[in-house]
């Protein structure tokens, strides 16, 4: 498994910072997956980590990080088996 290495700052612009429909807690994911992108462009840390990580129920994180999709802020990318249709990976990207 690739081990997260995240930057020592957080990049949240100013249509995410000033967007009154996100939450505060939505916005500071926002920055921390923009912390954890590699330099492929693709986030690699799971809803488990970022519950650690803020000790947050994972239901939170996944809202957090639908209300961020479902604005145009990020894309998630989601590879599931195609024998069990079980999730293999999940990527998230930043939508610039």
């Amino acid at each position: 498994m690739i081990k997260e290495q995240p930057n020592y700052y957080a990049i949240i612009p100013a249509n995410v910072r000033y967007d009154e429909t996100l939450s505060p807690f939505e916005k500071l994911m926002y920055g921390e997956i923009t912390c954890l992108t590699a330099k492929d462009g693709k986030c690699w840390a799971s809803n488990n980590y970022f519950s650690n990580l803020y000790k947050k129920d994972l239901s939170t994180i996944r809202r957090s990080i639908t209300a961020l999709v479902t604005k145009g802020y990020l894309k998630r990318v989601v590879n599931k088996n195609v024998v069990t249709n079980r999730v293999e990976s999940r990527y998230l990207f930043i939508n610039m």
